[in-house]
């Protein structure tokens, strides 16, 4: 399984609430994506404080996205897809910075 995580941060201008709601709009458009195996959102609801080791800031993170491919086959077939392209579309009106990182499972 590949996975894309991003970190997600909203336009200054933009309130949580609105954000929110860009937020859920985006994974209902998620449904039916060529090659996108799942497609999680969390919305950031609070920062714990009782941290076992040091601390390092990540500012302004307002939610993490998750895409996830069976194989490179289908991420392939994703990013090829007029779909995701219009899904991105869409991003760019509720995304004001990401950060995308691909994961890899530790066992």
């Amino acid at each position: 399984m590949i996975r894309i995580l991003y970190l997600l941060a909203k336009p200054e201008d933009m309130s949580k609430e609105k954000f929110d709601q860009e937020c859920l709009r985006h994974f209902e458009m998620s449904a039916g994506i060529p090659g996108l195996y799942k497609y999680e959102v969390r919305l950031i609801a609070s920062e714990p404080t009782d941290i076992h080791v040091p601390f390092f800031d990540v500012p302004d993170v307002d939610a993490i996205g998750e895409c996830w491919f069976e194989n490179e086959q289908q991420m392939q077939n994703y990013m090829n897809s007029e779909i995701r392209k219009n899904w991105f579309e869409h991003g760019k009106t509720f995304i004001g910075k990401l950060k995308p990182f691909i994961t890899k499972d530790v066992g």
